[in-house]
């Protein structure tokens, strides 16, 4: 009672301590940075080498074993999966959840390093990079860039003036250019002139090296003066290169220009990159990993603004910009906070049928809102759309406590004739430690959330703590703020003709519309109270009829279940669609770049489709091109108009359409999923992985089970993560008549990659930056073998002839795997696919049904992908929560009742609720999820609380005399209507967050939906099942207890006179 009466008694402390919190809550407000989710950590460490020009199978036994045996022993590794492709490996190990990272990448660089040992003792062999997977580091925005048609004058002025430009915005960590087609000084030497003079490729691409060159040769004094003294070789004009001498002879000296032409222009060109059909470069914007998203994004822009003056020819066009989703999302779930919360207020005036007393609760949502954002700021939080989800949550929730809190406080006045401030302190009194004990059950229920490793940890750790500074805060408001508005703005006679409407009258008063409109409500809710009253006597003579019908109705959930289906988190709408196109093996880059023409084409004439950033040659994505060009290979980027009217996954269904009538295409469109892409990679969220020891037979068996899984409703885009085995043409050396010839394998090998590839000799240096010098053979005498069989491989030997690549090698066709891949160190190949418009659970079913069916050679196996194993284990752990949450809530009523039975009777409420959340998901087409499973685990904090209302107020009346039948009878319909507001007021504040029309709101809606639904059926049956469980265990326990009496009698303390303000209340 003593915090009631200094309430009331020192106003003006009590509202600056509270104004004190709101100020410091809006200081920071402006402080927090805004981001789209919490800070994600995966505890995910990548080991890189490379290894040019060697082959898949080669890097695989020489470099990604050893590797992977070296790194399976780290501790807590949970999976290492591993990539080998042409000239490069990469090893990816999985931690358990929770690991330190960074130790963990530590250990793994340390094994790196004891495995060197064991790798290939080549020059080219490149140092192996250990770094962690950041999810940071993925682009925050992504331009096509057009303006100039000369793709080398355009990739070169990004990369030299734009990028350095872009990377000066303050947050930026990168600007990387995509695209386009990089300077570079070819090379292209005569295989028959290099013959006639006796020369070989490497002796042109040695001495150009050997010729550009900046030597410090020593120090020279002049004049008192230290002169440092340097030999400059550096070519100063390409044509300079044709100059080099490469031999001497009888005739003269043999230079470059003699045997090759040197052109000023680029590598051959592998990738076309388009936007909207024109030619364009991409440009990727990633951001420092602690720098705000949205302010980042704003920079660029304004860099941007600057580039359009500087160079008018350039024009940027927007295809993926993440600031505009936060803001957009953010900006939604502001105005879904808002609504819910004036949803939630008009109906507390309704109940409260006061204007005053309705601003005395709707003061706890300002208040507990904006005093929790300093709680954020200072626990380092960011204002994302989980964090925002939280507040929008408990919007509904906040104003629980202060209901309470002035119900009681009107039921003393209108009941005891008592005046306001006297009403004050004992209404706030007698409520306040159930209402404590019922805001710390919501409170304590998140608190399992913060142990919880994995995903959901990492996504709702902040959500949960949201939900607890603001339930917090709004309790310290409810028993401090509510008592001291209400003993100086409510007005007893006010309150005594809300309660009988005809003593208006009496004192001369003529009611107005609204007093009308709350005198109906008041009259329904009357005639409900009594409804309610005789319903709950025929209740408590018939208990077990109760208590049976609400098992079997909570039972029922069980055959909802399998209806309702279950998946992780929902798909997050962005409007770009990812575009990932094969063409058959061996296609051409000119067929596959008119193809990619006609495809871009078609998805442009779709009404709903604003720009498409299209390559040919490499499946172009967020990240940019691939690492290794492929001819047959083609991608991009869709982005829909902002206005669109179709859903994504609608619009993709059309697309799909068109680009099947086109022959040869296989084409997969995915929606681009940020939330996906931060948590696991954008990895499909449905994989089969099939192990086996033959990459042949491997593919052969992939190719069956992807037509399979083409069949099962629901999963879309099914697709094979490697590629077949492509034609190659190899030659075979004869290792001992190289030797003769005084050569070695490597000799051969480096020529041909020399003549085919285009070898790097040295940089040509121009105005600050550095051009690649390449040499190669000119394209038109290298397509064949036949070609390449005259190539000398090296000079004069022996005998006076160059040997000839036809003297050593044998040329033939064959095939060799573009990737290997591999899993827990073992060769396998995944076969992967999305889910759409079913629930992943129902789709993993028919998954596991077709490969259970199907028949495969001995020695290969299959397994569910990594993705759904982690999924699982989420499951499992978050099962644990639950229990530990619905434990603490019992140990928390034990304390607060004294008891061990009347906590079981509370939890009766809990079952019920999960009739609500099975309906409300079934009927809304939702699965159940990680979002879902936090609504149910916020809804037994919720559903507890009225049961808390209910035996406290029962056990007050029993300890005041009050026989125990006729405790129950009147306890529960005296809190039927704060029972009734606080629910009402959650289901209106999280109705908007439910009906999801928001960006940003996809991933909560099944939560608020969940919570709806068993606030729905809780609210109704716990008024029923609550009293009768309560009988039943009291009866129980009188049975076995030797203590037959009843419960102690207590007095009841009237406030202080030092309590009440001076004056007394306002309208004395």
């Amino acid at each position: 009672m003593k915090f009631a009466e200094f309430s009331v008694s020192r106003p003006v402390a009590v509202t600056m301590r509270i104004a004190s919190l709101v100020l410091l809550g809006a200081i920071c407000l402006m402080r927090l940075p805004v981001d789209l989710l919490p800070a994600v950590t995966l505890p995910t460490v990548v080991v890189n080498t490379n290894w040019p020009n060697v082959t898949p199978e080669a890097m695989e036994t020489q470099v990604t074993r050893p590797i992977e045996q070296a790194v399976s022993s780290a501790a807590n590794a949970k999976y290492i999966t591993s990539s080998s492709t042409l000239g490069s490996s990469s090893v990816r190990i999985q931690f358990n959840w929770g690991v330190d990272i960074g130790r963990a990448s530590v250990d793994v660089l340390q094994l790196v390093q004891r495995a060197k040992r064991n790798l290939p003792n080549d020059p080219n062999l490149q140092e192996p990079s250990v770094f962690r997977f950041d999810p940071s580091q993925l682009p925050i925005m992504v331009f096509a860039v057009t303006g100039i048609d000369d793709p080398i004058k355009l990739r070169t002025r990004l990369i030299n003036d734009i990028s350095p430009i872009l990377e000066s915005a303050n947050g930026v960590a990168s600007a990387t250019v995509s695209g386009g087609q990089d300077r570079a000084i070819v090379v292209d030497v005569d295989p028959n002139k290099l013959q006639a003079y006796g020369l070989a490729l490497s002796d042109v691409q040695k001495r150009i090296s050997q010729e550009n060159v900046d030597l410090p040769a020593g120090i020279a004094t002049r004049g008192g003066s230290e002169l440092t003294i340097r030999s400059n070789g550096y070519f100063t004009n390409p044509k300079e290169i044709e100059g080099v001498p490469l031999a001497t002879t009888s005739n003269g000296v043999v230079t470059v220009g003699m045997v090759a032409k040197v052109r000023d222009a680029s590598q051959e060109p592998r990738i076309f990159v388009r936007t909207n059909g024109a030619p364009s470069c991409g440009v990727q914007i990633v951001k420092q990993s602690d720098a705000n998203t949205v302010a980042t994004a704003e920079e660029v822009r304004q860099k941007i603004a600057q580039i359009a003056k500087q160079y008018p020819e350039i024009k940027f066009s927007p295809i993926y910009d993440q600031s505009n989703y936060i803001e957009n999302s953010i900006d939604d779930l502001k105005t879904t906070a808002i609504i819910g919360g004036v949803l939630a207020i008009l109906v507390l005036l309704f109940f409260l049928r006061s204007v005053r007393s309705t601003l005395v609760v709707a003061l706890s949502i300002p208040i507990s809102i904006v005093s929790t954002f300093a709680l954020m700021y200072f626990g380092g939080f960011t204002l994302n759309t989980i964090s925002l989800s939280g507040l929008a949550l408990a919007t509904g929730l906040i104003v629980d406590d202060a209901v309470v809190v002035l119900e009681n406080i009107f039921r003393h006045i209108e009941r005891d004739k008592k005046k306001a401030a006297v009403a004050a302190v004992t209404g706030t009194s007698e409520i306040m430690g159930a209402v404590v004990a019922s805001t710390l059950t919501v409170m304590i229920v998140f608190f399992p959330l913060l142990l919880v490793k994995g995903q959901s940890g990492q996504m709702f750790t902040q959500f949960a703590l949201v939900v607890i500074f603001a339930m917090a805060i709004s309790l310290l408001d409810a028993v401090s703020v509510v008592p001291m508005l209400a003993s100086r703005v409510i007005d007893e006679q006010e309150v005594e003709e809300e309660a009988h409407p005809e003593l208006r009258a009496v004192h001369g008063k003529k009611p107005t519309l609204l007093n009308k409109m709350f005198d109906w409500f008041g009259y329904r809710f009357n005639a409900l109270d009594s409804s309610y009253r005789r319903g709950l006597e025929w209740a408590t003579r018939h208990r077990w009829w109760v208590i049976g019908g609400a098992a079997v109705a909570s039972l029922s959930t069980v055959f909802l279940a399998p209806l309702i289906g279950s998946e992780m988190l929902p798909q997050s709408d962005t409007g770009v669609i990812s575009m990932n196109v094969k063409l058959p093996i061996g296609t051409s880059l000119d067929v596959t770049n008119a193809t990619m023409q006609q495809i871009e084409k078609s998805v442009l004439a779709d009404s709903n489709v604003e720009v498409v950033y299209a390559a040919s040659g490499s499946n172009l994505s967020i990240r940019g091109t691939s690492n290794t060009p492929v001819s047959y290979f083609g991608g991009g980027l869709i982005r829909l108009k902002a206005d669109h009217k179709e859903k994504t996954d609608q619009v993709i269904k059309k697309l799909n359409k068109g680009l099947g009538a086109i022959p040869g295409v296989r084409a997969v469109l995915n929606p681009y999923d940020i939330v996906n892409q931060i948590l696991t990679g954008g990895a499909q969220n449905m994989e089969i992985d099939l192990f086996g020891n033959s990459n042949s037979e491997l593919m052969a068996k992939a190719k069956d089970v992807a037509e399979a899984l083409r069949k099962v409703p629901g999963l879309d885009g099914v697709d094979i993560n490697v590629q077949e085995a492509s034609p190659e043409l190899r030659w075979s050396v004869d290792r001992a008549k190289a030797a003769e010839l005084g050569l070695s394998f490597s000799d051969v090998g480096n020529t041909l990659n020399i003549a085919t590839g285009g070898a790097l000799s040295t940089y040509y240096q121009e105005g600050g930056f550095q051009y690649p010098i390449y040499v190669q053979v000119p394209e038109d005498q290298r397509k064949t073998a036949d070609s390449l069989k005259d190539l000398p491989v090296s000079g004069i030997r022996g005998g006076g002839q160059p040997v000839l690549l036809s003297q050593v090698a044998t040329p033939f066709v064959g095939y060799g795997p573009s990737e290997v891949t591999r899993l827990s160190l073992r060769r396998y190949v995944a076969i992967t696919g999305r889910v759409s418009g079913r629930p992943e659970s129902d789709v993993q079913a028919d998954i596991e049904k077709s490969m259970k069916a199907m028949e495969l050679p001995a020695g290969m196996t299959w397994d569910m992908g990594v993705n759904q194993k982690n999924r699982a284990d989420e499951f499992s752990g978050l099962g644990l929560t639950l229990f530990l949450a619905i434990a603490l809530i019992y140990m928390l009523l034990a304390s607060q009742f004294e008891s061990f039975l009347h906590p079981l009777v509370v939890l009766a409420s809990v079952p019920v609720a999960s009739i609500g959340v099975a309906l409300a998901l079934f009927i809304s087409g939702r699965a159940f999820g990680l979002t879902a499973f936090i609504g149910l685990l916020m809804l037994v904090g919720i559903a507890v609380k009225n049961g808390i209302l209910l035996v406290d107020y029962t056990n007050q009346l029993r300890k005041r005399g009050v026989p125990r039948d006729e405790a129950v009878l009147t306890a529960s319909p005296t809190r039927l209507r704060p029972i009734l507001m606080t629910s009402s007021a959650a289901i209106l504040g999280m109705l908007p967050l439910a009906m999801a029309v928001g960006k940003g709101s996809e991933t909560q809606a099944p939560l608020a939906t969940a919570v709806i639904g068993g606030l729905l059926t809780s609210t109704i049956l716990t008024l029923f099942v609550v009293p009768v469980v309560y009988l039943v265990f009291d009866d129980l326990g009188r049975k076995f207890s030797k203590d037959k009496r009843d419960l102690a009698p207590t007095e009841i303390i009237e406030p202080s006179a030092a309590a009440l303000p001076k004056g007394g209340p306002v309208g004395e």
